[in-house]
């Protein structure tokens, strides 16, 4: 085996595959770039969090608690989220000291 070919094989062993939130976030980024207008870009429950970032079992109970961002049921089991929707309620929980976050 060359210097070249071990090279070559060493770079491909440390290449990890990208996770599954890496792929999901990087879809939903080509996405919203594509989009004429982002903040009606709709998300799954899963792209939105790891858009927040938040754990997907977290933005499940903000929605039953009605503490999370604004969703759209259109059917029994679907939801989805707005990108704006998001970023509002993102931006409403802007905090100056932790003295002020209403757990």
């Amino acid at each position: 085996m060359t210097q070249e070919s071990r090279s070559i094989s060493a770079a491909v062993i440390d290449l990890d595959p990208p996770s599954e939130s890496e792929t999901v976030y990087k879809r939903l980024m080509a996405r919203i770039a594509a989009s004429l207008d982002p903040r009606e870009v709709r998300m799954k429950p899963e792209e939105a969090a790891v858009y927040i970032p938040m754990d997907k079992g977290q933005l499940a109970q903000l929605r039953y608690t009605g503490n999370g961002p604004k969703f759209l049921k259109p059917s029994g089991r679907t939801v989805l989220y707005r990108k704006g929707d998001i970023d509002d309620w993102l931006n409403g929980s802007e905090q100056n000291t932790t003295h002020e976050v209403n757990a």
